[in-house]
């Protein structure tokens, strides 16, 4: 698909941020609501009932990544029923992508290319919920 990168906004560009997000592919999940909370996203999915605990936390890592990349925001929160998946942080993110790829978020924040590269790593790894952790960090 066409690059995220461009849609690149603040917390303060609520109607940016809202474009931002809807333009995210949620997978199974069906996008309800965006909110801001002081530097947090907090968003709302549903649908989750008939989705694997793994492909749920892939979901919510990736697209954590990406808002955290692409935005000011310092941790996306999921709110919504049957979610396995409901926060992440720069902090987590950072130790994850510094582990696999030698980079943090803010060291995407300057390439598009390193950013589309590291969303195309991301979608091809493979998650496994539970204990907060996934294969990628071993």
């Amino acid at each position: 698909g066409k690059s995220l990168y461009s849609m690149k906004t603040d917390l303060s560009n609520e109607r940016g941020l809202e474009k931002l997000v809807a333009s995210i592919d949620w997978g199974p999940y069906k996008l309800e609501d965006v909110k801001i909370k002081d530097k947090a996203l907090e968003i709302k999915l549903s649908g989750g009932s008939d989705i694997s605990k793994n492909e749920c936390f892939k979901t919510g890592f990736i697209n954590g990544v990406v808002l955290l990349v692409l935005t000011d925001a310092e941790e996306v929160r999921y709110t919504g029923e049957d979610l396995y998946f409901s926060l992440i942080d720069k902090d987590l993110a950072n130790e994850a992508l510094k582990i696999k790829y030698g980079k943090e978020v803010n060291d995407y924040k300057k390439s598009q290319e390193d950013f589309d590269n590291l969303v195309k790593s991301l979608e091809n790894e493979k998650f496994e919920a539970g204990a907060a952790k996934f294969e990628m960090m071993e």
